[in-house]
């Protein structure tokens, strides 16, 4: 290792001998053993299991606890952000790494936006793959430098347009949880249409009164009104 690899690691580089439970949702044999290869050099002492589809994925994760999850957004049957979303909300200690062949200039934001710790290019450099997979296991983050740029752009602009208008600062989930409160939707009733449980949506209806500064769901009416 040369002394500038060194200066840039900075210990970083070195085996992680944490114990992790590691689940890789992907349905080419070729990719997992790819993962699994890597994850062994970086950190010896994981358990790795693989689900080739979604719906086994979820039922893996509903029997065990995962530090992190590998999720190809491109296997069989696609894994679109709302299964993202769904995941971050069931597993919401649970890092998420998406990987695919599609463009992360154009699918890298939506995909953080929606939960993602992390989103990493399957035509990557082995260097960048294992700069990706080391910084989820050691921060449960990962975004590479353009990535990040996107995202500090869109957060300067974010805040820009909350400063005018703060149902701009409404996620996509929030607006949908916050238009079921308005129709009259009970908490019970949200949860079930949107397929998550009672305590999200709880969650997801303190998050909307502090953004639009009120304190009641008849406030909350008013104020969506007026700026709508």
């Amino acid at each position: 290792m040369t002394v500038a690899t060194e200066a840039k690691c900075r210990g970083f580089c070195q085996p992680i001998s944490q114990f992790m439970n590691i689940l890789i949702i992907e349905d080419e044999p070729l990719t997992v053993l790819g993962l699994k290869q890597k994850i062994g050099e970086i950190n010896p002492v994981t358990t790795v299991d693989n689900a080739s589809s979604v719906d086994t994925a979820y039922d893996l994760a509903s029997r065990n606890i995962y530090e992190l999850i590998i999720l190809d957004i491109d296997i069989k049957g696609k894994a679109g952000a709302g299964v993202v979303e769904r995941m971050k909300a069931l597993y919401p200690g649970t890092a998420i790494l998406v990987i695919t062949d599609l463009e992360e200039s154009t699918y890298g934001l939506p995909y953080m936006k929606a939960g993602a710790d992390g989103f990493l290019s399957k035509l990557a450099s082995s260097a960048q793959f294992d700069e990706a997979i080391r910084a989820m296991m050691v921060m449960g983050k990962y975004a590479s430098t353009a990535l990040q740029q996107q995202i500090i752009q869109e957060s300067q602009i974010n805040r820009s347009l909350r400063y005018v208008n703060p149902l701009m600062s409404i996620s996509e989930r929030e607006r949908q949880v916050m238009n079921h409160l308005i129709a009259g939707k009970s908490t019970g009733e949200i949860a079930a249409i949107l397929n998550i449980n009672k305590t999200t949506v709880g969650t997801h209806k303190m998050r909307i009164l502090k953004k639009m500064q009120v304190n009641s769901l008849i406030k909350l009416i008013e104020k969506v009104t007026m700026l709508s």
